[in-house]
């Protein structure tokens, strides 16, 4: 049930990939198709999540469409599930299989300050759409959906490179590679004012295969199903 806690950090950042990335060193051209964006993503994960001036890590495997569902399973020894996370729009599910315990809600019905409630930044996230190839290098200023001030910062080929938003969150993205046609980063990195945070590293990602109905739907018959407030802060 901890894990639900650091779940709250990480979980937001999932779909950071949902915008395209930014390269940090030698910025070779990539073969990309114009217009070409994220419809889906399959991919393994390796996270790393810092709180608290501790880290650990912990592996996973992450299903995205377009334009807000994703099933995510946290992985232990010898592949057993430890942990599986579902979202559709504002609703959260997650599922802890060894102990037939899931959790489901709206974020809206969460308090404020808790746990699971950062993961409303994953609106901010999802909203900046596919990569801007046509913005011109260096830093932008703009309103987003929500009319708060966020500082976007692209490089020279118009990839981005770190997104800043009003109170200090900071997201920043490495390792572009060309997948499918789209640019895609290999690692994408999360930080807060408390320097608290999450590395995220996409392990041979395939994108815009089909995705079935049936993995981005939680499985909840037997399980013992709780309000998503029974979970935040746990």
């Amino acid at each position: 049930m901890h894990m639900l806690s650091k779940l709250s950090i990480f979980v937001v950042l999932l779909l950071l990939l949902l915008i395209a990335g930014c390269v940090t060193g030698p910025k070779p051209q990539l073969m990309v198709e114009p217009g070409k964006t994220v419809e889906t993503l399959q991919s393994p994960v390796a996270i790393t999540i810092t709180a608290g001036g501790t880290s650990r890590s912990v592996r996973g495997f992450l299903i995205f469409k377009r334009p807000d569902r994703f099933h995510m399973a946290v992985l232990g020894p010898f592949g057993i599930t430890l942990l599986e996370v579902y979202s559709e729009g504002d609703r959260l599910t997650c599922l802890i299989p060894s102990k037939d315990l899931a959790c489901s809600g709206l974020l809206a019905e969460l308090p404020e300050g808790g746990g699971l409630k950062s993961w409303e930044i994953m609106k901010w996230v999802v909203e900046e759409g596919p990569v801007a190839v046509d913005s011109s290098a260096g830093e932008h200023d703009r309103l987003n959906a929500a009319g708060k001030r966020e500082a976007l910062t692209y490089d020279e080929r118009g990839l981005l490179v770190k997104k800043v938003s009003a109170a200090g969150d900071r997201i920043t993205y490495d390792g572009y590679q060309s997948v499918a046609g789209v640019a895609f980063p290999s690692t994408i990195e999360f930080k807060n004012l408390r320097g608290d945070g999450v590395r995220i590293v996409f392990e041979e990602p395939e994108l815009n295969l089909p995705v079935e109905e049936a993995v981005l739907t939680p499985h909840l018959d037997g399980i013992n199903l709780l309000p998503l407030t029974a979970c935040n802060g746990l």
